[in-house]
């Protein structure tokens, strides 16, 4: 393994992003009943935060192809300790809208840039390494989420963990900027660290990004409407329905562990269209059948299906726009997650659940033929 300080680095990092990142909902009942913000007022900062992710990506890419992924990497550490800051002035609603708009944007960007240099942790492992890091962001999501929801209207708490947050980001950035980075030791290790095109593939770009649009889709799809559709929809009870969600989210974390483990070894792009089929069968079975528990199959199936398409950009771009490219797919995905989001909500409201979530799966279908169109041809990946 290369840059073993700058792995642990990166895995302190996503710790933090998943803590980050699970703010916004866990302390919602503070900004309602301590600041006298309404749901609708609430929405606005979801939306605000969706927009941070797409700005501060396009942004984001430049800069990252401009001054190296070092640098840019503890440039970003330092924005998003000044946004953890920044919402400690909460209260006022101009600056909660703010301060989640660049920090949930900047943590997103953040997220990209790990994934942009994951490269450089090994010649033959980084794959799984990549996904052990989304395991950890995934322990710092889950983990706040159950201790801090214990404290979702202290504002005391509040405060602590954004000052706890920003102090510890900080020496990370210094320690970033001050890691010497190994180089590649051999011609076959420079190519797994480089795009492996000297043109832009646009094509086969776009073509990822709308795989990765779709992927979103399904994923958050299930996550934002699996309680809804099991007490209105399948009539039980919102315990029951909970319990379905946690288990997906456990397929998610467990997976990344350890599927992540074979990605390298069968190949990213072959790992990607098994791990979509498994996933789309089981979720037909899942909303035919009425049995949501299966959903933790699913999770387990698509757990290494973001971070290993991420990845997929940079092998056709080359090495000088990797970065701009990358973030520009991730952002185009995006857009067509929150495009159907709203399209899908009006669909449930006219259509009703059982009409409406199997279109999940037909997300999930379609992402995994795209795939098959993905897959390099005339090249033995096992």
């Amino acid at each position: 393994m290369r840059n073993k300080g700058l792995y642990i680095i990166s895995a302190a990092l996503m710790v933090i992003l998943g803590v980050s990142d699970a703010l916004r909902g866990i302390f919602t009942p503070l900004f309602t009943s301590v600041f006298g913000f309404d749901m609708t007022q609430v929405g606005v900062i979801v939306s605000a935060s969706y927009l941070g992710n797409l700005i501060c990506l396009l942004f984001g890419g430049m800069i990252l192809d401009k001054i190296g992924r070092k640098k840019a990497m503890a440039l970003f550490i330092i924005a998003l300790a000044l946004s953890e800051l920044l919402l400690l002035l909460g209260s006022h609603y101009a600056m909660l809208v703010l301060g989640f708009f660049l920090a949930l944007g900047i943590s997103t960007l953040l997220n990209t840039t790990i994934n942009l240099i994951s490269d450089s942790f090994s010649a033959t492992k980084s794959l799984m390494l990549l996904n052990a890091l989304f395991f950890l962001q995934g322990i710092g999501t889950s983990g706040s989420q159950l201790i801090l929801s214990h404290y979702s209207s202290s504002l005391s708490v509040w405060n602590g963990v954004l000052i706890a947050m920003a102090v510890l980001l900080i020496p990370l950035a210094i320690i970033t900027m001050k890691l010497k980075e190994e180089k590649a030791s051999d011609k076959t290790d420079s190519k797994t660290s480089t795009g492996s095109t000297e043109k832009m593939q646009t094509g086969m770009i776009a073509l990822i990004a709308l795989t990765l649009g779709l992927y979103l889709i399904a994923e958050h799809g299930i996550t934002n409407y699996i309680i809804m559709y099991g007490t209105s929809y399948l009539q039980i009870s919102a315990a029951e329905a909970g319990l379905a969600l946690s288990l997906y989210s456990a397929g998610l974390m467990i997976g990344r562990l350890v599927l992540g483990t074979v990605v390298d070894r069968v190949g990213a792009e072959k790992m990607i269209f098994l791990s979509l089929a498994v996933a789309t069968v089981v979720a037909i079975a899942t909303f035919a059948l009425s049995i949501l528990p299966l959903l933790f199959i699913v999770g387990l199936a698509i757990s290494i299906v973001y971070p290993t398409t991420v990845s997929l950009v940079r092998k056709h771009a080359p090495l000088s726009l990797g970065a701009r490219a990358t973030t520009i797919a991730v952002s185009a995905a995006s857009i067509l997650d929150v495009i159907f989001n709203a399209v899908f909500g009006k669909a449930i409201d006219s259509f009703g659940y059982g009409r409406t979530m199997p279109m999940l799966c037909a997300a999930l279908g379609i992402s995994a033929v795209l795939m098959i169109l993905i897959i390099p041809k005339g090249r033995k990946q096992l």
